[in-house]
């Protein structure tokens, strides 16, 4: 037969080469003049076991190679044979595929009688039928079942053994939808080795053919990462797997093949400076990348902790993080700029999340351009506080010594004498003197005496104040702070208007704290009373004094000035930030907030050429600024941010500017009476809206849209969350991105979710794989500290007998000991150069005994044959440490031997 591939990759150059040994005659098409001139020469363009020897023997003669579809006209069918690469929201790219069938529709305008093309490459359910048939059918002229046929023919060749796979198969798939033209020209094509070899050819459908191929590859992932979590258990338990995976595998239901627990199957990511918002077992935080992965992930663990995520209906709440990475990545970086002025920084292959006719689409960065639309947040679940105990704060806090600390109780101890002696015994055995009576006259405990009766006394936290100076003027402050509208509208007064103060006390070692919030002297007296009215509510002694460019209220207590700092407001405007709390506080509690805020250091803003009405706030913390705007998103409110730095200042103040009528009213009670109907007798004034700039707030969605891509070429570390069932999470700014993907079984998870249904098993198959290189490592790091030492890492490519480093499981592993300190030297027999490309900083050895000469610690990630008679050459390393992850060396006196799963 006559026969044309479209393609000369992994696939059709192995293809083309085993069709030209069964006796056709083969025209290989591809764009790449280099690679056609290797064929013809009688070189293979790829590194695959016996395909040498079959391009050799026919490259230039029966096997040629063309970049001209022309000699489509001179076959019976034509295969296509073209790469179909996963898309960041793990879809796969037809660009290749749509080109390559429009050639060929192209091609075939102009031949006589019936031609068969055949669809090689490994496309989703419906792809042939709805995308690739109309091309053809347009470009040709022709119609499918007349003139032209249409059938796909998947590949299951396994990289390391494709030509055997293919020249020996388990089956032969054909879906042609029962075109008999195309069933006999495929039975012609294969007859040589049905004949030879008995196999089984199974006739069905296009569709049924592009899911048996999906179906054959997520199965038999499903079972390596069951097996692999098998693995795990049984070396939880000094079990080894290998011997339980032989038995079970005697059960002909199960079968022993890939039954070998190991290293796994095998990206896109942030910097390590973007923010995310997570809740753990002590609340809602906001934190940059790095500083989570250094708090909640270790190396072999990853805390139990959720982040805010965005689903598909635009709804937001906290998701659990399945998993996390690190990796040192040098390359491209894409800072995307949107209007508004919201920024993030992320790989250039990181999906991103947009927002087109309603719907959201993931797309990598590098492909974003002006105008398209990013969702941002604008909601946050809540999960209050209610109150702060401050005694138990102050009790655990090593600034205080508990038996200086002192407890005014809002009932007269004296009333409580006998049962205070009782309960106290023990206590007042410590004093020369009757402490008790000192207690009840005084009306007063110390905190060590009420902790250590606390259960047995008839007194409420809820009735004691807290102090630690004696001798008059105290300042009492609650033992527990009611979380309330009034409480955090003070801490937002204090992050506006207040400061910590602190100096020596005269006499003594402590150190004396004060906390003042400054307002103008005349024209901000209505906030001064706002605090002070709170103040009182607490019975806190405060001291207010009007000056000629200030009125002060001074607080002097080292209680509350703890209290401040440990809520984390910061100690004065440059270290001011957002207090973590507020996060998971209801909408009324964070308005609040921002009401103190706005009302301190806020600006209402009447623009003269409009009746429009503007709010503006201004700070020198950047952290603040960027908690603001989580906290105004999380009410769906959209600021614009900006930064600007004069000649005179030392560090740039920053921006946030609110408008719009709709979000202006949205929050005229962060404002007093007097401002909050000046503000609405203006926008009563206006006789439109005024509708938003920047931001669009229409669907299910509100989105900004994306202003500028800056890319910069860096070596920086950059971080991965993957995030469950919803896989994206609000991130810097409130901007909305998606989870970081792993390449394999993508596709299909993928189109599982766009025809409505959630892929559990498949998602469970790829969350064990992703865990065991971590696990490689942590065996590794329990016998040596891997930190600035030389570690071996045999085995670079996916799998031995072939260069692909595709999915390799060497690169989670070079990437994590290089994040550990780590010296890495790496071998592999055929796929270093490839490996090089990816890490050109590591260094290579020609040998295993010159990876192993010196080294602390040795990982075996790729199981080729040649490392099973490794022996002597372990003798040379510093300290013969080897974490087998395929079960090829052999255990051996003189070496400390870990398998991964056994």
């Amino acid at each position: 037969m006559q026969v044309s591939i479209v393609g000369s990759g992994y696939v059709g150059t192995t293809v083309a080469a085993c069709l030209a040994d069964m006796g056709h005659d083969v025209y290989n098409i591809d764009i790449d003049e280099t690679v056609v001139e290797q064929i013809n020469d009688g070189d293979s363009p790829i590194h695959e076991p016996g395909l040498d020897a079959l391009v050799s023997a026919y490259g230039g003669s029966t096997l040629q190679a063309t970049t001209s579809y022309d000699a489509i006209r001179e076959t019976d069918l034509t295969m296509l044979a073209l790469p179909t690469p996963n898309e960041p929201d793990g879809s796969i790219d037809l660009s290749a595929m749509k080109a390559g069938m429009e050639s060929i529709g192209e091609a075939l305008r102009e031949k006589d009688g019936y031609h068969l093309v055949v669809v090689k490459s490994t496309v989703v359910p419906g792809t042939t039928d709805t995308e690739l048939r109309p091309i053809l059918e347009s470009a040709s002229g022709k119609t499918d079942g007349d003139d032209i046929g249409l059938a796909v023919n998947p590949e299951f060749l396994r990289e390391g053994s494709a030509v055997d796979d293919f020249m020996q198969p388990d089956k032969i798939v054909l879906g042609t939808d029962g075109d008999e033209r195309a069933l006999d020209l495929l039975a012609r094509l294969y007859e040589p080795i049905v004949a030879d070899w008995d196999i089984p050819v199974v006739e069905t459908g296009r569709s049924e053919a592009e899911m048996i191929k999906y179906a054959n590859n997520a199965f038999l992932a499903s079972k390596v990462s069951l097996i692999n979590d098998l693995g795990n258990i049984c070396k939880e338990f000094g079990v080894d797997s290998y011997e339980v995976a032989d038995a079970i595998g005697m059960d002909d239901r199960i079968s022993e093949r890939f039954l070998r627990s190991g290293v796994g199957w095998g990206g896109s990511c942030l910097t390590g400076d973007q923010q995310i918002l997570l809740r753990d077992d002590d609340g809602t935080h906001l934190l940059e990348l790095a500083t989570f992965f250094d708090r909640y992930v270790t190396t072999d663990s990853l805390s139990d902790v959720s982040v805010l995520s965005c689903d598909d209906d635009g709804d937001f709440e906290f998701k659990p993080v399945v998993a996390a990475t690190r990796r040192e990545y040098e390359g491209p970086l894409h800072t995307i700029q949107t209007r508004m002025n919201k920024t993030v920084t992320v790989t250039h292959d990181h999906p991103m999340v947009t927002v087109e006719d309603d719907t959201q689409i993931v797309r990598e960065a590098q492909s974003l351009s002006t105008g398209d639309e990013i969702p941002v947040q604008t909601d946050l679940p809540s999960h209050p506080v209610e109150s702060f105990d401050v005694l138990e704060l102050i009790a655990a806090a090593p600034a205080f010594d508990n038996s200086n600390v002192y407890l005014k109780p809002a009932v007269e101890l004296d009333s409580l004498k006998e049962r205070l002696r009782e309960e106290l015994a023990a206590y007042d055995e410590q004093f020369d003197y009757d402490k008790i009576h000192e207690f009840c006259r005084n009306n007063y405990l110390t905190l060590d005496a009420f902790l250590d009766a606390e259960d047995r006394l008839p007194v409420d936290r809820t009735d004691l104040s807290l102090y630690t100076t004696v001798g008059g003027g105290q300042t009492y402050i609650p033992a527990v702070i009611t979380a309330d509208e009034d409480f955090w509208r003070f801490v937002g007064y204090y992050l506006s208007e207040g400061n910590i103060h602190d100096e020596d006390a005269s006499r003594g070692s402590t150190t004396r704290r004060r906390i003042f919030l400054s307002f103008h002297p005349s024209d901000e007296q209505e906030y001064v009373e706002d605090v002070e009215t709170y103040l009182d509510s607490l019975g806190v002694r405060y001291n207010t004094r009007t000056q000629e460019t200030t009125t002060d209220i001074e607080v002097s207590s080292r209680v509350l000035a703890y209290f401040i700092e440990w809520l984390g407001c910061g100690t004065g405007s440059y270290s001011a930030r957002i207090p973590d709390t507020v996060y998971q506080e209801p909408p009324a509690h964070r308005k609040a907030l921002l009401s103190g805020l706005f009302r301190g250091d806020g600006h209402i803003e009447y623009p003269s050429h409009s009746n429009a009405v503007v709010y503006e706030y201004g700070s020198v913390s950047e952290e603040l600024i960027r908690g603001m705007q989580f906290l105004l998103h999380s009410l769906g409110i959209v600021p614009s941010y900006k930064s600007s730095q004069s000649q005179k200042s030392t560090r740039p103040a920053h921006f946030l500017r609110i408008s719009s009528k709709e979000q202006i009213a949205a929050l005229t009670d962060l404002f007093l009476p007097s401002k909050r109907e000046q503000i609405e007798q203006r926008l009563a004034a206006y006789d439109r809206d005024i509708q938003p700039v920047g931001h669009d707030p229409e669907g299910r969605y509100t989105t900004v849209e994306v202003d500028d891509v800056t890319v910069t070429e860096e070596t920086v570390d950059v971080y991965s969350l993957e995030v469950a069932d919803t896989h994206r999470f609000v991130t810097t700014d409130g901007l909305v991105v998606h989870n970081c993907f792993p390449k394999d079984v993508d596709a299909i998870r993928h189109a599982a979710r766009e025809a409505g249904y959630e892929p559990q098993m498949l998602d469970a198959a790829v969350a064990v794989n992703d865990q065991q290189p971590d696990r490689l490592l942590g065996l590794l790091e329990e016998h040596v500290d891997v930190a600035g030492k030389r570690i071996a890492v045999l085995g670079l490519s996916f799998k031995p007998g072939t260069d692909d480093i595709r999915n390799s499981r060497a690169i989670p592993v070079i990437e994590q000991l290089l994040d550990r300190g780590a010296t890495v030297v790496g071998y592999d027999p055929v796929a270093t150069e490839e490996m090089r490309d990816r890490f050109p900083g590591i260094e290579y050895a020609d040998s295993p005994a010159e990876a192993l000469d010196g080294a602390a610690g040795a990982v075996v990630v790729t199981d080729w044959d040649e490392f099973a008679a490794l022996d002597e050459e372990f003798d040379a390393m510093a300290r013969p440490v080897v974490v087998d992850g395929r079960r090829i060396i052999s255990r051996r006196d003189g070496i400390t031997y870990e398998g991964l799963t056994w």
